[in-house]
């Protein structure tokens, strides 16, 4: 595993992550949705803010798509997905605290899950750098070299997306239904005896 290059920036951002990725998983396994639930939350909120943060003092590699540049010193695709994470993650802290209310009840676990598959991708590709067995996989050669991505890199990509997309589903049917189920208890006479 590489891990030479690993600045005590890159550290704090690496621990920053791995507690986001125990935290913000730990909640989109469990569905549950008491003070745990919220404890849990707060940690993958503020480890999410902190790694995604330090990304804008890392600069050893990215790629600018505009100019067709990689490499280090270039702020470029790796600093707008952490944009987009801190962008997610602020949408659905905010709207865990307006649940009650109709489509911020979607907005949170949607939010949410975006903001996680962000981690996921990075950490996928962090894995196809790093790891020394996984690192011939990550790059395709090419005349003029070796390029970063492969069909394997974009493979693994897609089934983080594929797994993404079905969590937003099976959010979206969970809470449909206990807003359903709630809906149908407030209509529900409370007690038996007409008034």
């Amino acid at each position: 595993m590489r891990l030479d290059d690993v600045s005590l920036i890159g550290a704090i951002h690496g621990l920053a992550c791995i507690l986001a990725l125990i935290a913000g998983g730990w909640n989109i396994v469990t569905f549950d949705r008491g003070a745990n639930h919220r404890l849990r939350g707060a940690i993958y909120v503020w480890s999410m803010i902190a790694a995604n943060l330090l990304v804008f003092v890392i600069y050893d590699f990215d790629i600018d798509f505009a100019s067709g540049r990689a490499g280090a010193g270039i702020f470029g695709f790796f600093h707008y997905l952490a944009i987009s994470a801190l962008v997610f993650t602020a949408i659905g802290w905010l709207a865990a605290y307006r649940q009650r209310h109709g489509v911020w009840a979607y907005v949170h676990p949607i939010s949410m899950t975006l903001g996680y598959y962000v981690l996921i991708g990075g950490l996928i590709n962090e894995a196809f750098a790093r790891i020394d067995a996984l690192r011939p996989l990550s790059y395709t050669m090419t005349e003029q070299g070796p390029r970063f991505g492969s069909s394997t890199t974009g493979m693994t990509q897609s089934a983080a997306m594929l797994a993404t997309l079905l969590l937003i589903i099976l959010f979206i049917v969970r809470v449909g239904l206990r807003r359903r189920k709630l809906k149908q208890r407030r209509a529900a006479p409370s007690s038996g005896v007409p008034a």
